[in-house]
Protein backbone atom coordinates (compact mmCIF):
# COMPACT_ATOMS: atom_id res chain seq x y z
CA UNK A 1 0.00 0.00 0.00
CA UNK A 2 1.47 3.05 -0.89
CA UNK A 3 1.88 5.94 1.68
CA UNK A 4 0.55 9.62 0.43
CA UNK A 5 3.41 12.38 -0.42
CA UNK A 6 4.14 15.20 2.40
CA UNK A 7 2.84 18.18 1.99
CA UNK A 8 5.27 20.98 0.31
CA UNK A 9 5.53 22.75 3.43
CA UNK A 10 6.39 19.85 5.64
CA UNK A 11 9.21 18.88 3.63
CA UNK A 12 11.63 21.40 5.25
CA UNK A 13 13.31 19.67 8.26
CA UNK A 14 15.12 21.39 10.73
CA UNK A 15 18.53 21.31 8.72
CA UNK A 16 16.63 23.68 6.24
CA UNK A 17 15.55 26.04 8.87
CA UNK A 18 19.17 26.40 10.49
CA UNK A 19 20.13 26.89 7.09
CA UNK A 20 17.91 30.25 6.79
CA UNK A 21 18.47 31.47 10.39
CA UNK A 22 22.41 31.64 9.68
CA UNK A 23 22.55 32.81 6.57
CA UNK A 24 23.97 36.42 7.62
CA UNK A 25 25.08 37.66 3.52
CA UNK A 26 24.71 41.44 3.73
CA UNK A 27 25.04 41.76 7.32
CA UNK A 28 28.99 42.70 6.78
CA UNK A 29 28.49 45.15 4.81
CA UNK A 30 25.91 47.14 7.02
CA UNK A 31 28.45 46.85 9.80
CA UNK A 32 31.39 48.02 7.62
CA UNK A 33 29.20 51.25 6.30
CA UNK A 34 28.34 51.76 10.03
CA UNK A 35 32.13 51.76 11.10
CA UNK A 36 33.01 53.91 8.24
CA UNK A 37 30.73 56.62 9.14
CA UNK A 38 31.55 56.50 12.33
CA UNK A 39 35.28 56.76 11.42
CA UNK A 40 34.10 59.50 8.66
CA UNK A 41 32.60 61.56 11.82
CA UNK A 42 36.22 60.86 14.12
CA UNK A 43 37.70 62.42 11.10
CA UNK A 44 35.65 65.25 10.24
CA UNK A 45 36.18 66.15 14.27
CA UNK A 46 39.48 65.88 14.08
CA UNK A 47 39.80 68.07 11.44
CA UNK A 48 37.43 70.01 12.48
CA UNK A 49 39.27 71.24 15.87
CA UNK A 50 42.90 71.45 13.91
CA UNK A 51 41.27 73.84 11.68
CA UNK A 52 40.55 75.81 15.42
CA UNK A 53 43.84 74.74 17.00
CA UNK A 54 45.58 77.75 15.15
CA UNK A 55 42.89 80.39 16.09
CA UNK A 56 42.86 78.84 19.98
CA UNK A 57 46.74 79.02 20.09
CA UNK A 58 46.46 82.74 18.85
CA UNK A 59 43.87 84.07 21.15
CA UNK A 60 45.68 82.77 24.35
CA UNK A 61 49.07 83.91 22.53
CA UNK A 62 47.22 87.41 22.23
CA UNK A 63 45.67 87.05 25.66
CA UNK A 64 49.18 86.38 27.41
CA UNK A 65 50.65 89.37 25.69
CA UNK A 66 47.70 91.39 26.63
CA UNK A 67 48.42 90.75 30.61
CA UNK A 68 52.14 91.55 29.82
CA UNK A 69 51.44 94.85 28.45
CA UNK A 70 48.67 95.63 31.29
CA UNK A 71 51.58 94.73 34.08
CA UNK A 72 53.46 97.24 31.95
CA UNK A 73 51.70 99.83 32.27
CA UNK A 74 50.86 98.96 36.34
CA UNK A 75 54.57 99.48 36.18
CA UNK A 76 54.39 102.53 34.65
CA UNK A 77 51.72 104.08 36.98
CA UNK A 78 53.88 102.68 39.96
CA UNK A 79 57.26 104.37 38.84
CA UNK A 80 55.11 107.72 38.62
CA UNK A 81 53.33 107.29 41.95
CA UNK A 82 56.14 106.64 43.67
CA UNK A 83 58.66 109.10 42.12
CA UNK A 84 56.03 111.71 42.71
CA UNK A 85 54.54 110.80 46.15
CA UNK A 86 53.27 114.52 46.69
CA UNK A 87 51.66 114.94 43.10
CA UNK A 88 49.29 111.99 43.66
CA UNK A 89 46.22 114.32 44.31
CA UNK A 90 47.53 116.47 41.20
CA UNK A 91 46.82 113.09 39.71
CA UNK A 92 43.27 112.39 40.84
CA UNK A 93 41.60 115.91 39.09
CA UNK A 94 38.65 115.59 37.10
CA UNK A 95 38.09 111.76 38.80
CA UNK A 96 35.18 110.32 39.91
CA UNK A 97 34.98 107.48 42.83
CA UNK A 98 33.93 105.06 40.30
CA UNK A 99 35.82 106.10 36.90
CA UNK A 100 38.68 107.91 38.19
CA UNK A 101 40.79 109.76 35.95
CA UNK A 102 43.45 108.91 33.10
CA UNK A 103 47.23 108.72 34.20
CA UNK A 104 49.31 109.71 31.57
CA UNK A 105 48.29 109.03 27.93
CA UNK A 106 45.55 106.58 27.00
CA UNK A 107 46.52 103.79 24.42
CA UNK A 108 50.22 104.54 25.25
CA UNK A 109 52.84 102.55 23.17
CA UNK A 110 55.97 100.18 25.31
CA UNK A 111 58.63 102.04 24.92
CA UNK A 112 60.31 101.63 21.48
CA UNK A 113 57.83 100.00 20.00
CA UNK A 114 54.49 100.71 18.47
CA UNK A 115 51.09 100.08 18.82
CA UNK A 116 50.84 96.82 16.92
CA UNK A 117 52.77 95.48 19.93
CA UNK A 118 50.03 96.70 22.03
CA UNK A 119 49.01 99.20 23.77
CA UNK A 120 47.96 100.06 27.77
CA UNK A 121 45.35 102.85 29.37
CA UNK A 122 46.36 103.37 33.11
CA UNK A 123 42.93 104.95 35.22
CA UNK A 124 43.96 105.95 38.94
CA UNK A 125 40.63 106.85 41.03
CA UNK A 126 40.67 107.13 44.84
CA UNK A 127 39.43 104.37 46.73
CA UNK A 128 35.81 105.94 47.66
CA UNK A 129 33.40 103.71 45.80
CA UNK A 130 31.14 101.40 47.30
CA UNK A 131 32.49 98.18 47.93
CA UNK A 132 35.95 99.48 47.81
CA UNK A 133 36.58 98.31 51.37
CA UNK A 134 36.93 94.51 50.05
CA UNK A 135 39.42 95.69 47.55
CA UNK A 136 41.69 97.99 49.98
CA UNK A 137 41.20 96.14 53.26
CA UNK A 138 40.12 99.24 55.10
CA UNK A 139 37.25 101.79 55.26
CA UNK A 140 36.28 103.85 52.35
CA UNK A 141 38.13 106.88 51.98
CA UNK A 142 35.78 109.67 52.99
CA UNK A 143 36.86 110.91 56.47
CA UNK A 144 40.35 112.25 57.16
CA UNK A 145 43.08 109.85 57.22
CA UNK A 146 46.72 109.44 57.93
CA UNK A 147 48.13 110.95 54.87
CA UNK A 148 45.78 114.37 55.27
CA UNK A 149 43.50 116.11 58.22
CA UNK A 150 40.82 117.14 55.02
CA UNK A 151 38.42 114.28 54.33
CA UNK A 152 38.88 112.09 51.37
CA UNK A 153 36.93 112.80 48.50
CA UNK A 154 37.22 111.26 44.86
CA UNK A 155 39.62 113.95 44.08
CA UNK A 156 41.76 113.82 47.08
CA UNK A 157 43.43 111.11 48.56
CA UNK A 158 43.74 111.14 52.92
CA UNK A 159 44.36 107.88 53.43
CA UNK A 160 47.89 107.03 51.04
CA UNK A 161 46.67 104.94 48.92
CA UNK A 162 44.65 104.74 45.59
CA UNK A 163 43.11 102.14 43.41
CA UNK A 164 45.26 101.33 39.83
CA UNK A 165 43.98 100.04 36.97
CA UNK A 166 45.76 99.66 33.68
CA UNK A 167 44.18 97.67 30.51
CA UNK A 168 46.31 96.01 27.97
CA UNK A 169 45.40 95.81 24.32
CA UNK A 170 46.45 93.45 21.41
CA UNK A 171 44.37 93.72 18.63
CA UNK A 172 40.59 92.98 19.87
CA UNK A 173 42.07 91.55 23.12
CA UNK A 174 42.20 93.21 26.04
CA UNK A 175 43.57 91.88 29.88
CA UNK A 176 42.48 94.24 32.97
CA UNK A 177 44.90 94.31 36.35
CA UNK A 178 43.82 96.29 39.35
CA UNK A 179 45.74 97.12 41.90
CA UNK A 180 45.90 98.99 45.45
CA UNK A 181 49.14 101.33 45.72
CA UNK A 182 50.20 102.93 49.50
CA UNK A 183 52.36 104.82 50.46
CA UNK A 184 53.69 105.99 53.57
CA UNK A 185 55.13 109.80 53.60
CA UNK A 186 56.45 111.49 56.31
CA UNK A 187 54.52 113.02 58.90
CA UNK A 188 54.02 116.76 58.74
CA UNK A 189 57.23 118.22 60.48
CA UNK A 190 56.30 121.62 61.89
CA UNK A 191 59.24 122.90 63.88
CA UNK A 192 62.81 121.44 63.56
CA UNK A 193 62.26 120.04 67.51
CA UNK A 194 58.38 118.54 68.08
CA UNK A 195 56.84 116.67 70.91
CA UNK A 196 53.70 115.76 69.75
CA UNK A 197 53.07 112.94 72.36
CA UNK A 198 51.76 113.62 75.83
CA UNK A 199 54.55 114.68 77.18
CA UNK A 200 57.72 117.42 76.44
CA UNK A 201 60.03 117.18 79.53
CA UNK A 202 63.55 119.01 78.66
CA UNK A 203 66.46 118.85 80.88
CA UNK A 204 70.01 120.57 79.00
CA UNK A 205 71.20 122.08 82.15
CA UNK A 206 74.03 124.15 81.63
CA UNK A 207 75.17 121.87 77.99
CA UNK A 208 74.40 124.64 74.99
CA UNK A 209 72.52 123.58 71.89
CA UNK A 210 70.83 125.63 68.74
CA UNK A 211 67.90 124.53 67.36
CA UNK A 212 66.69 126.44 64.55
CA UNK A 213 63.68 126.02 62.61
CA UNK A 214 64.71 127.93 59.67
CA UNK A 215 65.40 126.30 56.15
CA UNK A 216 69.15 124.79 56.24
CA UNK A 217 70.83 123.11 53.40
CA UNK A 218 73.10 120.33 54.01
CA UNK A 219 76.21 122.46 53.00
CA UNK A 220 75.10 124.89 55.63
CA UNK A 221 77.36 125.60 59.20
CA UNK A 222 74.40 125.73 62.05
CA UNK A 223 73.13 129.40 62.53
CA UNK A 224 73.81 129.79 59.12
CA UNK A 225 70.85 128.50 56.75
CA UNK A 226 70.68 129.46 53.23
CA UNK A 227 67.90 127.32 52.31
CA UNK A 228 64.58 128.77 50.14
CA UNK A 229 61.60 127.07 52.08
CA UNK A 230 59.53 129.08 54.55
CA UNK A 231 60.72 128.21 57.71
CA UNK A 232 58.87 126.19 60.78
CA UNK A 233 58.73 126.51 64.29
CA UNK A 234 61.99 125.89 66.57
CA UNK A 235 60.13 123.69 69.28
CA UNK A 236 56.42 122.86 68.66
CA UNK A 237 54.49 120.52 70.70
CA UNK A 238 51.03 118.62 71.08
CA UNK A 239 48.01 121.03 69.74
CA UNK A 240 45.68 119.81 72.26
CA UNK A 241 47.93 120.35 75.11
CA UNK A 242 49.11 124.55 75.05
CA UNK A 243 50.62 124.11 78.91
CA UNK A 244 53.59 122.18 77.28
CA UNK A 245 54.73 124.83 75.40
CA UNK A 246 54.89 127.21 78.58
CA UNK A 247 57.01 123.99 80.22
CA UNK A 248 59.62 123.68 77.83
CA UNK A 249 59.76 127.40 77.79
CA UNK A 250 60.60 127.65 81.51
CA UNK A 251 62.89 124.73 80.98
CA UNK A 252 64.82 126.51 78.42
CA UNK A 253 65.01 129.46 79.82
CA UNK A 254 67.43 128.91 82.40
CA UNK A 255 70.39 128.31 79.97
CA UNK A 256 70.80 131.45 78.41
CA UNK A 257 73.48 129.79 75.64
CA UNK A 258 70.98 127.80 74.47
CA UNK A 259 69.48 129.45 70.86
CA UNK A 260 66.16 128.28 69.51
CA UNK A 261 65.35 130.10 66.16
CA UNK A 262 62.50 129.56 63.77
CA UNK A 263 58.94 131.01 62.22
CA UNK A 264 57.58 133.44 65.14
CA UNK A 265 54.17 132.12 66.60
CA UNK A 266 52.62 135.99 65.92
CA UNK A 267 54.03 136.59 62.51
CA UNK A 268 53.76 133.67 60.19
CA UNK A 269 55.71 134.83 57.93
CA UNK A 270 58.97 136.01 59.87
CA UNK A 271 61.29 134.19 62.13
CA UNK A 272 62.38 135.06 65.75
CA UNK A 273 64.26 133.72 68.87
CA UNK A 274 63.45 132.39 71.91
CA UNK A 275 60.00 131.94 73.32
CA UNK A 276 58.21 132.67 70.39
CA UNK A 277 59.10 130.14 68.46
CA UNK A 278 58.16 127.30 71.00
CA UNK A 279 54.42 127.04 69.88
CA UNK A 280 51.39 124.50 70.62
CA UNK A 281 50.83 122.66 67.10
CA UNK A 282 48.71 120.57 65.84
CA UNK A 283 49.67 119.83 61.99
CA UNK A 284 51.88 116.83 63.65
CA UNK A 285 49.91 114.54 66.13
CA UNK A 286 51.07 111.70 67.44
CA UNK A 287 48.63 109.09 65.48
CA UNK A 288 50.33 110.70 62.33
CA UNK A 289 54.26 109.82 63.75
CA UNK A 290 52.63 106.44 64.95
CA UNK A 291 51.08 105.41 61.76
CA UNK A 292 53.86 106.30 60.01
CA UNK A 293 56.11 104.48 62.15
CA UNK A 294 53.76 101.81 61.65
CA UNK A 295 54.13 101.93 57.87
CA UNK A 296 57.56 101.92 57.58
CA UNK A 297 58.75 99.52 60.12
CA UNK A 298 58.68 96.11 58.14
CA UNK A 299 60.58 98.45 55.37
CA UNK A 300 63.61 98.97 57.35
CA UNK A 301 66.89 98.36 55.74
CA UNK A 302 68.64 97.92 58.70
CA UNK A 303 66.80 96.52 61.75
CA UNK A 304 68.14 96.11 65.32
CA UNK A 305 65.89 94.42 68.75
CA UNK A 306 67.22 95.21 72.10
CA UNK A 307 65.40 93.72 74.74
CA UNK A 308 65.13 95.38 78.66
CA UNK A 309 68.06 96.16 79.93
CA UNK A 310 69.85 96.02 76.80
CA UNK A 311 71.73 98.42 75.11
CA UNK A 312 72.82 97.85 71.34
CA UNK A 313 75.98 100.15 71.19
CA UNK A 314 77.69 100.99 68.37
CA UNK A 315 80.89 102.94 67.38
CA UNK A 316 81.81 104.88 63.77
CA UNK A 317 78.43 104.26 62.29
CA UNK A 318 79.05 104.88 58.81
CA UNK A 319 82.41 103.85 58.82
CA UNK A 320 82.24 101.00 56.18
CA UNK A 321 79.68 102.79 53.78
CA UNK A 322 82.73 103.66 51.26
CA UNK A 323 83.34 99.54 51.17
CA UNK A 324 79.61 98.26 51.63
CA UNK A 325 77.01 100.23 51.13
CA UNK A 326 74.98 97.12 52.11
CA UNK A 327 76.25 96.15 55.52
CA UNK A 328 74.51 96.62 58.73
CA UNK A 329 76.58 99.17 60.30
CA UNK A 330 76.34 101.64 57.12
CA UNK A 331 72.97 103.32 57.89
CA UNK A 332 73.09 105.68 54.70
CA UNK A 333 74.29 107.94 52.97
CA UNK A 334 73.05 111.11 50.58
CA UNK A 335 73.46 109.00 47.61
CA UNK A 336 72.00 105.52 49.09
CA UNK A 337 69.57 106.67 51.85
CA UNK A 338 68.16 103.93 54.77
CA UNK A 339 65.79 103.14 57.26
CA UNK A 340 66.95 102.24 60.55
CA UNK A 341 64.43 101.20 62.90
CA UNK A 342 65.83 100.03 66.59
CA UNK A 343 62.99 98.17 68.25
CA UNK A 344 63.04 98.55 72.47
CA UNK A 345 61.52 97.29 75.02
CA UNK A 346 59.93 99.94 77.66
CA UNK A 347 61.64 99.64 81.34
CA UNK A 348 59.44 98.37 84.03
CA UNK A 349 59.54 101.14 87.12
CA UNK A 350 61.64 103.71 87.22
CA UNK A 351 64.87 102.72 85.60
CA UNK A 352 65.73 103.59 81.86
CA UNK A 353 68.44 102.02 80.03
CA UNK A 354 69.22 103.42 76.33
CA UNK A 355 68.00 101.20 73.23
CA UNK A 356 71.14 102.17 71.08
CA UNK A 357 73.84 103.95 72.58
CA UNK A 358 76.30 105.81 69.28
CA UNK A 359 80.00 107.25 69.74
CA UNK A 360 82.74 107.81 67.79
CA UNK A 361 83.06 109.43 64.20
CA UNK A 362 79.35 108.62 63.11
CA UNK A 363 77.34 109.41 60.27
CA UNK A 364 74.02 108.41 58.22
CA UNK A 365 71.20 109.21 56.17
CA UNK A 366 67.61 108.14 55.74
CA UNK A 367 65.25 107.87 58.28
CA UNK A 368 66.27 106.79 62.02
CA UNK A 369 63.42 105.12 64.28
CA UNK A 370 63.49 104.65 67.99
CA UNK A 371 60.44 102.71 69.46
CA UNK A 372 59.99 101.90 72.86
CA UNK A 373 63.10 102.83 73.76
CA UNK A 374 65.54 105.47 73.86
CA UNK A 375 68.66 107.13 72.19
CA UNK A 376 72.08 108.05 73.01
CA UNK A 377 74.44 110.34 71.59
CA UNK A 378 78.54 110.85 72.37
CA UNK A 379 80.91 111.75 69.94
CA UNK A 380 81.07 113.31 66.56
CA UNK A 381 77.47 112.51 65.05
CA UNK A 382 75.79 113.91 62.16
CA UNK A 383 72.33 112.69 60.72
CA UNK A 384 70.81 113.91 57.10
CA UNK A 385 67.03 113.51 57.33
CA UNK A 386 64.69 112.87 60.08
CA UNK A 387 65.37 110.68 63.76
CA UNK A 388 61.79 109.57 65.20
CA UNK A 389 61.74 108.70 68.87
CA UNK A 390 58.16 107.15 69.87
CA UNK A 391 56.27 105.26 71.96
CA UNK A 392 56.74 104.45 76.19
CA UNK A 393 59.46 106.12 78.18
CA UNK A 394 61.03 107.20 75.38
CA UNK A 395 64.15 110.22 74.39
CA UNK A 396 67.38 111.14 73.44
CA UNK A 397 70.05 111.86 75.52
CA UNK A 398 73.32 113.84 74.40
CA UNK A 399 76.34 112.67 76.38
CA UNK A 400 78.15 115.90 75.38
CA UNK A 401 82.09 115.10 74.24
CA UNK A 402 81.80 116.12 70.84
CA UNK A 403 79.60 117.82 68.63
CA UNK A 404 75.83 116.64 67.73
CA UNK A 405 73.83 117.34 64.18
CA UNK A 406 70.75 116.43 63.07
CA UNK A 407 69.65 117.95 59.68
CA UNK A 408 65.92 117.06 58.79
CA UNK A 409 64.07 116.88 62.15
CA UNK A 410 63.73 115.46 65.44
CA UNK A 411 60.62 113.92 66.90
CA UNK A 412 60.11 112.77 70.22
CA UNK A 413 56.70 111.30 70.40
CA UNK A 414 55.98 110.32 73.87
CA UNK A 415 52.78 107.66 75.07
CA UNK A 416 53.56 107.45 78.52
CA UNK A 417 52.14 110.52 80.96
CA UNK A 418 54.93 108.99 83.47
CA UNK A 419 57.42 108.67 81.24
CA UNK A 420 60.98 110.08 81.93
CA UNK A 421 62.47 113.35 80.83
CA UNK A 422 62.05 113.10 76.70
CA UNK A 423 65.81 115.44 76.13
CA UNK A 424 68.96 115.86 77.92
CA UNK A 425 72.22 116.57 77.59
CA UNK A 426 75.34 116.81 79.40
CA UNK A 427 77.68 120.20 80.19
CA UNK A 428 80.25 119.13 77.22
CA UNK A 429 80.21 119.50 73.80
CA UNK A 430 77.39 120.93 71.56
CA UNK A 431 73.63 119.58 69.78
CA UNK A 432 72.28 121.18 66.55
CA UNK A 433 68.97 120.06 65.40
CA UNK A 434 68.12 121.96 62.51
CA UNK A 435 65.17 121.99 60.01
CA UNK A 436 66.25 121.20 56.40
CA UNK A 437 63.79 120.69 53.54
CA UNK A 438 66.72 119.75 51.54
CA UNK A 439 67.16 117.00 54.03
CA UNK A 440 63.82 115.63 53.87
CA UNK A 441 63.04 115.80 50.15
CA UNK A 442 66.33 114.07 49.60
CA UNK A 443 65.40 111.34 52.10
CA UNK A 444 61.65 111.19 50.79
CA UNK A 445 63.29 110.55 47.23
CA UNK A 446 66.00 108.44 47.87
CA UNK A 447 63.49 105.79 49.90
CA UNK A 448 60.56 106.55 47.11
CA UNK A 449 59.48 102.92 45.72
CA UNK A 450 60.46 101.35 49.64
CA UNK A 451 57.89 103.68 50.86
CA UNK A 452 55.52 102.90 47.94
CA UNK A 453 53.96 99.35 47.93
CA UNK A 454 51.00 97.54 46.87
CA UNK A 455 48.89 94.88 47.10
CA UNK A 456 45.40 93.22 46.04
CA UNK A 457 46.55 92.14 42.77
CA UNK A 458 43.29 91.32 40.63
CA UNK A 459 43.27 90.85 36.97
CA UNK A 460 40.47 89.80 34.21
Amino acid sequence: MRRPLPHASSRRGPRSVGRLVDNERGVALVLALMVLLILSGLVLALLSASGFEPQISRNHYDTVRARYVAEAGIEYAYDTLATNTGSWNNYLAGATCAQGAILGTPNSNLPGLGSAHGTFTVRLRNDCDPNDDRLTGVSLDSASGRCDTAPGSATHDANCQVIVTSTGTIGTTTRTITVVVSKAVFPAINAALSFPGIQANVNFGGSSFVIDGRDTRLADGPGSPTGPGPAVYGIAVNGSLPTLAAQVENALANGPQNDVRGKDEAHGSATTQGANTIRSDGALTSRAVSDFVEGVRSLADVTIDTGLGSTYSIRNVGSACATDLKSSTCWGTTAHPKTVYIRGTPPMGDTRYPSLSVAGNSSGSGILIIENGTMEIGGNFRWDGPIIVTGRDVGIRYRGDGTQLVYGGLIVNESNAGGTTNLEGDLRGKAHILYSKEALDLVQNGLGRRLVTTHGWTDR
